[in-house]
């Protein structure tokens, strides 16, 4: 059976679990070989080994912190010295501290602006180069709703994401012209490990992660539907949002 992206090359960041393994999950089941990024290296080699085994395409790790611009370079040049080419980047790496404005502490601050908006820019550049000279590419960055609308109790979470959809907007402008697509997705809460541990606010009484959240599978195929897409047309945001229902 054809699957519609054989021999496309993707890249996912934070792909070692939650919506970054969906998202690999989804290109490799339509047949793209991936390059999977983390910092958990042993989550990527267990992913790929079982995408290369289920879905039988090659599939990369390549352990990386996206804060370090020099090590997300080394991401994109492994992509191309092992497949030649680039086309689909997928800036997914992200992270959330929650909580009042007074309370907000500078390393919080720190690494949700180097992980949310440092790492979405230093991915996109790395991607660019690459995909200038070959005249066509997708970069797809992912954001939030949080980069929408204002949250009490997620200020420095709101202005990271705000950050990546300024970002991604201009990028797109600039990108255009080479024949490169750059969409900014925005999803509403996926029911992921991203919403357990530590950081994270109470949810409402009335809120239940796993009835009114987002699937990440959903938010998944969303993004690789952006890939299926012709190369025509840009479409430069996807706001996804739970349909909630009582």
């Amino acid at each position: 059976m054809s699957r519609p992206l054989e021999g496309r090359v993707a890249v996912v960041t934070g792909a070692g679990r939650g919506l970054g393994a969906a998202v690999a999950t989804a290109f490799a089941a339509q047949g793209a070989a991936v390059v999977l990024a983390s910092r958990t290296a042993e989550e990527l080699r267990v992913l790929a080994d079982g995408l290369q085994a289920t879905h039988g395409v090659p599939a990369l790790a390549v352990p990386t912190d996206v804060r370090d611009r020099a090590q997300v370079d080394a991401l994109v040049q492994a992509a191309v010295d092992r497949f030649g080419r680039l086309d689909v980047m997928v800036n997914n790496a992200g992270l959330a501290v929650y909580g009042p404005v007074e309370d907000i502490a500078e390393r919080d601050l720190d690494a949700m602006l180097d992980t949310n908006v440092k790492g979405t820019i230093w991915g996109s550049v790395a991607a660019l180069r690459v995909m200038k000279p070959q005249g066509r590419g997708l970069i797809v960055n992912v954001s939030s709703i949080a980069g929408k609308l204002h949250l009490p109790g997620e200020s420095a979470y709101n202005a990271s994401k705000w950050a990546v959809n300024g970002f991604t907007g201009t990028l797109r402008l600039e990108a255009e012209p080479h024949g490169i697509q750059v969409s900014c997705v925005c999803p509403g809460g996926i029911d992921t490990p991203f919403w357990q541990g530590g950081g994270r606010r109470p949810f409402p009484p009335d809120i239940e992660p796993g009835r009114d959240f987002l699937r990440a599978d959903e938010v998944a195929a969303t993004i690789v539907g952006l890939a299926l897409h012709s190369g025509t047309f840009v479409v430069p945001e996807v706001v996804m949002l739970p349909l909630i229902r009582r």
